[in-house]
């Protein structure tokens, strides 16, 4: 199973807080051409009912959804139990739900720059994150029903080196992963410091290792800047930027599509218009 050829997708961090029947939120979802969704499952457990009724609803619309996962502290090896409980967690769902109803693949939004350990140990800290992905490969592929391995990077990864080599840390990840969502987030597109200009060495790093990545925008209230949200746009700022983005990017091999963080937000920007 692999992933819509031109990507639009959202994350939905808690299904039980969305307002309104599974029905009207998923027709949202097909209004704004979203053929993706990310959806967080905490690793204590899921509502099963409910979670596959929205899965079932998504597929008759076409759409798909990955189980989204995300801890900082997953990074760490001593956390390596954690993730292996959310692999089990999603197999032993799909084991018991009609395909439709199942995910297709893993999502993770683990960011371990977010650590204590980061400034203080940061080679220490890469080299746990690499093998955790590299155990997460190997549990998604025992699982044996052949599900997307995807995660959230920020777009200066492609910065980051693999400790004591000379490749850089995206180029790596991209090799152990089927797609990479890129928070690339600013408010604009072109321009020095624009999304196409953040994200391009990471377009040209995929296309390069027959992968693709896809761009991801934020419409969240954040006090990390507001050239860094959509949230106090314009209405129908951010189409207007995507619109662009998909055009510069239109037919590049790297490129896979945009993604909107997150969905409860991007439904309220577009209520204000």
């Amino acid at each position: 199973m692999s992933q819509p050829s031109k990507v639009k997708a959202t994350w939905i961090w808690d299904l039980d807080e969305m307002e309104g029947s599974i029905e009207d939120n998923i027709e949202f979802a097909e209004e704004q051409e979203v053929n993706l969704i990310y959806l967080h499952i905490s690793i204590k457990g899921l509502d099963r009912e409910r979670v596959k009724a929205f899965i079932e609803e998504a597929s008759a619309h076409n759409i798909q959804v990955y189980a989204l996962g995300g801890d900082p502290n997953w990074a760490l090896d001593k956390h390596q139990d954690s993730l292996s409980t959310f692999i089990s967690l999603v197999r032993n769902y799909n084991q018991d739900v009609p395909n439709e109803a199942g995910f297709k693949g893993i999502h993770m939004d683990i960011e371990p720059y977010l650590l204590p350990e980061w400034d203080a140990a940061r080679d220490e800290v890469i080299a746990q994150w690499m093998g955790n992905v590299t155990f997460l490969r190997q549990e998604v592929e025992k699982t044996g029903q052949d599900l997307q391995l995807s995660g959230d990077f920020p777009f200066w990864v492609n910065d980051l080196q693999v400790p004591g080599e000379s490749e850089s840390l995206s180029s790596w990840m991209l090799s152990q992963l089927d797609s990479m969502t890129i928070m690339a987030y600013r408010d604009y597109t072109e321009g020095r410091n624009g999304i196409k200009h953040i994200a391009s060495p990471l377009i040209e790093q995929a296309a390069n290792q027959d992968k693709s990545v896809v761009i991801a925008v934020n419409v969240i209230k954040t006090d990390e800047g507001s050239y860094t949200t959509f949230y106090d746009s314009a209405p129908g700022q951010m189409e207007q930027e995507l619109n662009g983005l998909n055009q510069s990017f239109s037919g590049h091999p790297g490129y896979a599509g945009i993604a909107v963080h997150d969905y409860s937000y991007w439904k309220l920007y577009r209520n204000k218009e």
